[in-house]
């Protein structure tokens, strides 16, 4: 880090080491002087707050720490001096320590807060600032840490700080924090894909963040790896279990090694099963408090673990039903019954599905008990009844049959071909959205050339396997072709396939490959997900520039592409138009141009580069360029049908012309930008004017457009 102010001593007690440079060398080592400098916050008081908080709320303390780190990027960014860098690391590590006051059945309440929890939730920052005033003086990390929620235009509290009055920290700290929140699995939505995240970001700049904040922090992600972040964050809590005294309290003098050894190995095993039994398993504690949710459930509700774990069970947390379609309340839920009486008990239910419908479901309950007979929790197996046959399902039987990879054992390169299809129009079908993973080998042309072929060879083969390790029910793992493989993974979105993208790239570097003298491979990986209007290809060529991406930003790092697929948007069926509304002005004869405008909630730099995207993607020609305009020529698949495939395209010539306009914003405030795609399409031959896949063909390119903006049509219109 570059400055000359003397470290920050914010809170009584911290050491306070030299200051670490920061700039320049390797991205590695740039990570190392960041945690580095996070680790400053190991000393002294802060520790122990950071603990408290951890063991009051997890999920609350993962959240502080991934702030914390990503705060710590910006800031070095931004070059900020170093005695205001090492404050709002510490600030956005704490921020939200008054959650410690806040009960435990207002904290922990999966569902939506009534108005009284709500006031009661808004307590926290002003406990926070209690609870650290108790250990610091410092007023500006104080007041970082009061006004990390405050709205930049905070016209509801009036005696509140506004725009530029709120610290920068605070500012900077309510930006990544909210990011942070939306690209999280909630127990009342899934994570949002990191694209849709930023275009939710770039509409809330002005009134809630500071916009010329916001714009800065939209370009640095632009070009960061998805999870660098979590690396670090991983790290540094390493350290920090690390760091504790193994003293006299710790646990090194009453368990011996052989022992840990084989406490660890049982909590694997338990670990494994627990995770790849085909029902769904919750673990709920005396307190009702949920410590354990499998993939399976995940599957089945569609609820991610870490949006359910360390809530309080409620049946409202899936929709819990009995068979004549009557709400169950927690009154009369069969777990806390089970927890009240210790008694077993097995149930015919119902449950919201992962698509939002009906699942009915076996549910079988039964208590967990301690040494002495007491009930220390419980346990619900939910075994799904429905008869229908599902993808996955589907997808577990063709993989069964499919042609093996000759080397690898894994799925081959035509049987991808042929899943991608089925999974892309089904999804485009209204069906479920999915996720596809590339990867590659890093530098594995020097493998073959230092050890020769047959080491290359167990390298993919070991290499195979770890992604076999790490497939769920119904993933399709495939080679790709050379030293690159896939993974297609029905149900999944980007978050959750970015997550599991990451644990593969860890294992990887984890694992050492005995040809190599026992040194692990590193891999690189570009993740995606289903959007409205894609083909099989353009999922395939937006997770190709990811990948490319990952290996132009350093090797050995997971970047995702793509704003997926909202809950609430429409989907495009190639074999009709299915975008509700936009296309009824079409029925009625030929038409021979269509019109329309998207509007992005982005400046026009950014909206560039998401046009870029769409066009690589697509394999457009681009026929003419200038400042403000684009003209490009593609095709659109309306028919997976027939023999030939390029007899069931249709060529466009699609010109976008962008313009920068002003939002609506405080006269006092910084303007802001958004940008609107003036769009004009129509197709190149005369023939195809008459034909009936015309209008699908037109929602699906107007589809791709909205999903890459990740903007909304605003209207639409035909030129004769």
């Amino acid at each position: 880090m570059s400055g000359t102010s003397s470290p920050l001593d914010p809170i009584n007690g911290f050491s306070s080491p030299a200051a670490l440079p920061l700039s320049g060398g390797t991205p590695e080592e740039a990570d190392q002087a960041i945690e580095n400098r996070l680790a400053m916050v190991r000393l002294g008081m802060a520790t122990a707050l950071y603990y408290a908080l951890r063991t009051k709320h997890p999920p609350t303390a993962a959240h502080s720490l991934r702030v914390a780190v990503g705060c710590s990027l910006w800031a070095e960014r931004m070059r900020l001096p170093a005695e205001m860098r090492d404050r709002i690391e510490v600030a956005a590590l704490l921020h939200d320590i008054g959650k410690i006051g806040i009960p435990d059945n207002v904290l922990r309440k999966p569902g939506k807060l009534s108005v009284a929890e709500q006031l009661t939730m808004d307590l926290y920052p002003r406990l926070g600032c209690e609870i650290l005033s108790g250990c610091t003086n410092d007023a500006e990390l104080l007041s970082i840490v009061r006004y990390s929620h405050a709205w930049f235009d905070s016209r509801r509290n009036r005696d509140a700080p506004r725009a530029q009055s709120i610290p920068l920290g605070a500012r900077m700290l309510a930006i990544v924090g909210a990011v942070d929140a939306m690209t999280t699995d909630q127990v009342y939505r899934p994570a949002m894909s990191r694209e849709r995240a930023i275009s939710e970001l770039m509409a809330g700049s002005g009134t809630q963040f500071d916009p010329e904040l916001v714009h800065d922090y939209c370009r640095m992600v632009q070009t960061q790896s998805e999870t660098v972040p979590r690396g670090v964050v991983t790290r540094w809590l390493q350290q920090l279990s690390d760091s504790r005294d193994d003293g006299p309290w710790g646990a090194g003098n009453v368990i011996g090694s052989t022992d840990i050894a084989r406490v660890d190995c049982h909590q694997r095993y338990h670990s494994q099963l627990f995770d790849h039994m085909h029902d769904g398993v919750v673990f709920v504690d005396a307190d009702g408090i949920v410590i354990g949710w499998n993939r399976a459930l995940e599957r089945l509700s569609g609820v991610m673990s870490e949006a359910a774990c360390e809530h309080l069970w409620t049946p409202e947390l899936i929709e819990l039903e009995d068979s004549d379609d009557q709400a169950i309340d927690t009154e009369n839920c069969p777990v806390y019954e089970c927890l009240r009486s210790g008694v077993f008990s097995s149930h015919q239910l119902q449950i919201r599905g992962r698509e939002a419908n009906r699942v009915p479901v076996h549910v079988h309950i039964s208590a967990v008990s301690g040494r002495r007979g007491e009930t220390i929790g419980a346990l619900a197996i939910f075994h799904d009844a429905s008869r229908q046959t599902s993808l996955e399902e589907r997808l577990v039987a063709l993989h069964e049959k499919a042609t093996k990879d000759a080397l690898t054992g894994v799925d081959n390169r035509g049987q991808f071909d042929r899943a991608l299809a089925e999974l892309t129009d089904f999804a485009s079908s209204s069906g479920p959205t999915f996720s596809l993973i590339i990867c590659d080998i890093d530098r594995f042309k020097q493998i073959n050339d230092v050890h020769g072929h047959q080491a290359g060879d167990e390298a993919l083969v070991q290499f195979a396997r770890v992604l076999q390790k790490h497939a769920r029910e119904g993933d399709l793992v495939c080679r790709y072709g050379g030293e690159e493989f896939v993974v297609l993974s029905p149900s999944s979105d980007n978050p959750t396939a970015t997550r599991r993208a990451e644990a593969i790239r860890k294992t990887i570097e984890q694992t050492p490959v005995e040809a190599l003298g026992g040194a692990p491979l590193t891999a690189s990986f570009g993740v995606t997900e289903y959007q409205s209007g894609d083909s099989p290809e353009t999922v395939l060529a937006r997770a190709d520039r990811a990948l490319l991406r990952a290996k132009d930003t350093g090797r050995n790092r997971v970047v995702q592409l793509g704003a997926g697929r909202s809950s609430d948007e429409a989907t495009v069926d190639p074999r009709g138009g299915a975008l509700a509304g936009l296309m009824s002005w079409w029925e009625g004869g030929e038409q021979s141009q269509t019109e329309l405008q998207v509007h992005t909630p982005v400046p026009r730099d950014l909206a560039i580069e998401k046009l870029r995207g769409f066009i690589a993607d697509h394999s457009a020609e681009v026929l003419s360029v200038s400042e403000d305009e684009v003209r490009v020529r593609l095709n659109v698949l309306y028919s997976l049908g027939g023999r030939r495939r390029a007899d069931h395209r249709i060529g466009f010539e699609i010109s976008m012309q962008l313009e920068e306009q002003p939002q609506d914003t405080d006269p006092q405030a910084a303007p802001l930008a958004q940008t609107v795609v003036h769009v004009q399409l129509w197709p190149i031959r005369q023939r195809d004017r008459r034909l009936r896949e015309l209008a699908s063909c037109i929602d699906q390119v107007i589809a791709s457009l909205k999903s890459y903006l990740v903007g909304s049509v605003v209207r639409s219109a035909t030129a004769p």
